[in-house]
């Protein structure tokens, strides 16, 4: 089975960048679904395997990803309702400036990312620092 990681962004990449960099490094197949172009060509730069503007939902059943992030800015109501009702992904993590889950980019680097995680089917323990645990 391929890891694969759906990140939902609206304007801002920021919010996710060194998880989106940790997991392309690890060779995690990683989708960042953005309609805003400089998003699109920041998430390139990262490495993204996939860049869409697709549905979330359509996104979902093509990819399978185990693990979905939706930014607190994006189309939060559209993607958790894609999440729910296709029963594909095992997490859904929201960004937040501070959470139970913390993501780096690398062991020597300080950047990370925060995360509270919203759904959960697995039942891995809190704290996370990775957002695959228990799968």
């Amino acid at each position: 089975m391929v890891r694969t990681l759906l990140v939902v962004l609206a304007d801002d990449l920021s919010t996710t960048a060194a998880t989106l960099a940790h997991y392309t490094a690890l060779g995690v197949r990683t989708v960042v679904r953005s309609e805003n172009e400089n998003i699109r060509r920041q998430a390139k730069e990262l490495g993204v395997t996939h860049v869409e503007t697709k549905d979330p939902y359509d996104l979902i059943e093509q990819y399978e990803p185990q693990v979905v992030v939706c930014d607190h800015n994006g189309p939060l109501r559209e993607t958790k309702l894609a999440v729910y009702r296709t029963g594909i992904p095992a997490k859904l993590y929201l960004t937040a400036t501070g959470g139970t889950t913390s993501v780096g980019a690398s062991a020597d680097q300080k950047q990370h990312d925060h995360y509270f995680r919203d759904l959960d089917r697995t039942n891995a323990p809190l704290p996370e620092t990775d957002l695959f645990a228990g799968l």
